[in-house]
Parts: structure tokens; sequence; C-alpha cells
């Protein structure tokens, strides 16, 4: 069905291997930042939908700019450009916290999207340079994002890598919030006179109290998962950088306007 012999070639083994790695890395964080949104800071779908569309704005603006700079400059370079940037953007969302308002979203989003059009425009330009024209439909078959095996890597592993997190953050930190912690006795004191104030007995007012801080440290859990998460995806992107050195410069120069 495929002609694995395409691989022999350095620069496309390197180019398939970059863009499975950006797939997956791209379908964790669409995956992963709507939820944060709507379970951490309680947007609606509509909202968190609205919250995501500056990557794609990001992008539209971006692509016909990558076009134009292709034509002056080696594909490799904006492919290193474009990685640093979109590295920072993920360390940018990996400093969030339960805190973080709407703009704080926005700039890493629209700053990733415009990162994404130096990645996939050069990438697909350099990976393809070398392949010969009888190939060409051999090797784009492999080259897309959502083929195999980025496709099964992304469906299968990137809910499964993050799914165990909360509860091993959720484990971590309730071992060091006990009802033994004289912070924790403070704190469940505060709430309880608080719900007492409120109308209910002082018995049923601790309970709820002691409810509330657990609640607290599941949110917190759920938080340093996604935070670290992102933090993973931007190692991931950043370690992809020496791949850069083992695919070779283009014979061919494009003229300008390029789209992906």
């Amino acid at each position: 069905m495929v002609r694995l012999r395409v691989f022999k070639e350095r620069t496309y083994a390197a180019g398939v291997f970059l863009m499975t790695v950006l797939g997956f890395v791209l379908y964790a964080s669409l995956l992963l930042l709507p939820i944060f949104l709507q379970t951490l800071l309680g947007y609606s779908a509509l909202d968190a939908g609205i919250a995501m569309a500056p990557r794609g704005l990001g992008s539209f603006l971006m692509m016909p700019v990558v076009g134009t700079v292709l034509a002056r400059f080696d594909p490799r370079k904006v492919l290193a450009c474009g990685l640093t940037v979109a590295a920072w953007t993920l360390y940018e969302l990996g400093r969030l916290n339960l805190n973080a308002g709407y703009w704080d979203i926005f700039w890493p989003q629209f700053i990733q999207g415009a990162a994404l059009a130096m990645l996939f425009v050069p990438l697909t330009t350099a990976t393809m340079d070398r392949i010969s024209r009888e190939e060409m439909g051999n090797a784009t078959s492999m080259l897309q994002p959502d083929a195999e095996p980025g496709r099964q890597l992304r469906h299968r592993h990137c809910h499964h890598l993050f799914v165990p997190a909360p509860a091993v953050q959720y484990a971590t930190a309730g071992a060091h919030v006990t009802a033994f912690k004289p912070q924790v006795r403070a704190m469940a004191r505060g709430i309880q006179t608080s719900m007492i104030a409120r109308g209910s007995d002082p018995t049923t007012a601790l309970h709820r109290a002691y409810g509330a801080i657990w609640g607290m440290v599941q949110r917190q859990a759920a938080m340093v998962s996604f935070v670290d998460t992102f933090l993973v995806m931007s190692v991931v992107f950043l370690l992809m950088l020496p791949l850069l050195l083992v695919m070779k410069k283009p014979r061919y120069q494009t003229k300008g306007g390029a789209m992906h």
C-alpha cells in the first residue's frame, strides 16, 4: 500500500517525524485548553470556543507573511523560529493559574497561531524538496498531520497521558493537607464560622468546611496537571530543534506566496 523506501531520504524522514510530533502537540493543546477553561475557570462552551479563536486568527494573518518570507530565507530557519515561538507560547500557558483572565489566554493563543504558520508551511516545503516527481503522491500521503502514525498516536495516547495526572497531583497535595495541620484547622474554623453565621449548625458547618477545603485541593491539583502538561509540550517543541540539523538545505527556493 505504501512504499517505505522514501524514508531513505533523511530530510523526508525527519520532516515526517517532526510533522507527527507537531500534530500530537497541536491536538493535545486543542483538547486540553477548552477542558481547562470550562472545568476550572467556569467558561461556557461558547465562551471557550471564542477563547480558542485567536489561534486561528494568528495563523490566518501570518500565512501570507510566511509565504513571502520563504522566498528569501532557508525554510529551516523559519522552522527554528516557529518552534521556538510555539514553545514560548506553551510555556506561557504553563504559567497560568486559577485567576487567569481572558487576555492571559488570548495572547499565547494568538502568537501560537502565528507560530504554527511558521511551522507547517516551511516544513512541507523543506520535507518535499528532495522527493522525486514519481514518489510525490506516495510521500505526500504520509506527510499530512492527520495521517498514520500521527493520528493513532494522538487518539490513542493523548487522553491516557493526561487523565492520570490530576489523580497523582491530588494524592500529592492531599498528603500535605490534613486535619492535623494547624493551617488547615484554622481555615476550616474560618469557613465554619462563616457558615454558622448563615444559619448552619456547628457540626454540619464543620463537615462542609472540610468538604470545601478538599474541593480547593482538587481544583489546585487539576490546575497543576494542566500547567505541567503545557510545560512538557513546550519542552517537546524545543527538543525538535536538533532535527533541523538533520534536514538538508532545500535545492529550490519558493517564489513567494506559498500557502499550505
